[in-house]
């Protein structure tokens, strides 16, 4: 499965993926709480677990979907480029898409030679009409299996026989729990203060968890 993951999604989406459905998730138990204020805790597992379900197809949906519209918009650019009434124009077309942080590093001029090598390797391909793809399908998928498998632990104590209150509370916990360890797992990748992004999307989540509290979840 974590080769799944790393085949079709980069460590960013990795990351934004678990976060926004961790916190999503917060929501969700604080949401259906309030429309449940006697439920027992299979109600209350059911309708949490649904919402995370709902929310991990439609993010898997979108990620197909933004896929294929920013190849559909390079396809655009590709052609752009092409149809360029002169070499310098079709330069500057390409010089307002090509960008990474590096880049900046770089001198005019040779940011100009880069601009003209993109320029030589358009003019050897065919723009390709954008369509989805199978690695589209599976990057999908990806997503919607990371959201489920990172929410799963934060639905799991309603399965158990405890007060539905309490329950609701070991929810939060645990969603918090692993919130601070994703915010170590991030700090790790781009090699910032662990701790600080650790202790930033826990108080995201407490504040999250408070407001619900606050408005009777």
């Amino acid at each position: 499965m974590r080769a799944f993951f790393h085949r079709h999604l980069d460590p960013a989406d990795w990351l934004g993926e678990i976060l926004f459905g961790l916190i999503m998730a917060l929501g969700f138990t604080g949401a259906v709480r309030l429309g449940h204020e006697e439920a027992d805790n299979h109600a209350l597992f059911i309708g949490i677990f649904g919402c995370n379900l709902a929310w991990a197809i439609v993010d898997g949906v979108m990620f197909v979907l933004t896929q294929l519209f920013e190849r559909g918009r390079q396809a655009k650019v590709a052609r752009d480029v092409l149809k360029a009434p002169n070499e310098e124009a079709a330069l500057q077309r390409i010089g307002d898409e090509v960008g990474f942080p590096l880049l900046s590093l770089t001198t005019p001029e040779e940011r100009q030679q880069i601009h003209r090598r993109v320029l030589e390797l358009l003019r050897r391909s065919t723009p390709e009409d954008a369509r989805v793809r199978r690695a589209d399908l599976l990057g999908g998928l990806a997503v919607a299996l990371i959201i489920l498998l990172a929410t799963l632990p934060v639905v799991a104590p309603f399965l158990t026989p405890v007060n539905p209150n309490v329950a609701v509370r070991i929810s939060n916990g645990v969603a918090l729990m692993e919130l601070f360890l994703l915010g170590m797992w991030w700090g790790r990748m781009v090699g910032g203060g662990l701790l600080r992004l650790a202790a930033g999307l826990t108080l995201v989540g407490i504040v999250l968890v408070f407001i619900t509290i606050v408005l009777g979840g």
